[in-house]
């Protein structure tokens, strides 16, 4: 049995509460937040559950095991480093922290305690997920092109942070996850339409070592909530939609090819089998080449087939990522996305600010640690996880 705090139970944190108090490996001992209105909630919900408005008295209790920290993004590095410090597990919400190098602290700080250090992204718990991910390692996709997503709603709007780092790192995780790949640079534009000087609109470009690019669309004031991820590929392409109820997961077998068309003629311009002309094509000849030179231009191969919609074994995302928490903790295991993980994330979100600032340009996204060994790790505990929960 797993005794876990949990500090901040506002909007997403009383969700950690509600798992934490239903799952039977665990017990939920005490919340924390400085709101008192949230603890009287929690208080008629969950009697037994002591409560708190200061975190050091839940980092100091010696009857914690774990904490859960879902506070607001600016306390998340200094909250979680005095738990570590004082010998927790903790899971921190995301965004991971507001910067990498706080982000890099706090991983050292566990692996030197020994503790375990795990990162909200929700998505990669996502047995759609597990879904999309199938295809793209199966290589039934083909090559992969491109990948574009969407993350959209009317509010919340948030004071504290952009809608870039409220949004963007379930997207950017995501991406991470699908294709095991290290991104390369970033750029992004956003606007500042109800707070000024705090992005409520932004659009984010990643291009990764593989030649990938993917493009996210983040805002607070769209009439719509999405959440949806397309993965463009050279012989199928696939959409992750979450507000669908059903039909989550859509595969098509769409695509396009394209091939050069030559021809060897005789002198009089005719093929030697008697064909005047090569199959018909489309695009032009480069560089001035013609026919006669055995060049008759591009040939396009468009596919059409059936959509495909496959059946999914469904439960909760959160509560994925609660019991996988609570299995690193028992068995000695590296989260799926553990702290590494989580300060990749915070790199390509710190490049995307740098870019809002400097107009969208392309910055440089630097790699935290050995990408390779990395890419390997993370792949294996994508495999084991799933497999634990009997998929």
């Amino acid at each position: 049995m797993v005794n876990v705090g949990v500090i901040g139970c506002g909007n997403w944190g009383k969700n950690y509460v509600r798992n934490f108090s239903e799952i039977s490996e665990a017990k939920l001992v005490v919340c924390c937040d400085t709101n008192q209105a949230r603890l009287a909630a929690i208080r008629e919900r969950y009697p037994l559950v002591r409560l708190t408005r200061n975190f050091q008295a839940v980092a100091s209790d010696p009857k914690i095991d774990a904490v859960v920290v879902a506070t607001p993004p600016a306390t998340h590095y200094s909250i979680a480093r005095a738990c570590l410090l004082r010998g927790k597990h903790v899971l921190v919400e995301k965004p991971f922290t507001l910067s990498s190098e706080d982000a890099d602290h706090l991983v050292d700080i566990a692996e030197k305690a020994g503790k375990v250090l795990m990162v909200g992204h929700i998505m990669d718990y996502h047995p759609a997920m597990r879904v999309v991910k199938e295809y793209v390692d199966s290589g039934e996709l083909g090559k992969i092109y491109y990948m574009h997503a969407a993350r959209t709603s009317l509010g919340i709007v948030r004071e504290d942070v952009s809608v870039l780092w409220d949004k963007a790192p379930h997207d950017i995780a995501t991406l991470l996850y699908l294709l095991g790949d290290e991104p390369v640079s970033v750029a992004a534009t956003g606007q500042a339409y109800v707070n000024d000087g705090i992005e409520d609109v932004a659009f984010v470009t990643i291009r990764f070592g593989s030649g990938v690019m993917a493009n996210i669309h983040l805002s607070w004031l769209d009439p719509c909530k999405t959440s949806r991820t397309t993965i463009i590929g050279e012989k199928k392409m696939i959409v992750f939609d979450d507000a669908e109820t059903l039909e989550k997961v859509k595969v098509y077998n769409k695509g396009v090819n394209r091939r050069r068309d030559f021809m060897k003629r005789s002198e009089n311009g005719s093929h030697p089998n008697g064909v005047a002309e090569a199959t018909e094509t489309t695009g032009d000849a480069p560089n001035g080449a013609d026919a006669l030179n055995g060049f008759s231009g591009f040939q396009y191969t468009f596919t059409y087939g059936d959509v495909y919609i496959p059946k999914l074994k469904m439960s909760e995302p959160l509560r994925n990522e609660c019991l996988h928490f609570l299995e690193c903790i028992r068995e000695g295991k590296r989260p799926l996305t553990d702290g590494v993980n989580g300060a990749k994330v915070v790199r390509v979100l710190e490049r995307a600010e740098e870019s809002l600032r400097r107009g969208g340009e392309y910055v440089p996204v630097e790699s935290g640690v050995a990408a390779a060994a990395t890419k390997e790790g993370f792949m294996a505990r994508a495999r084991s996880f799933w497999k634990g929960l009997g998929f």
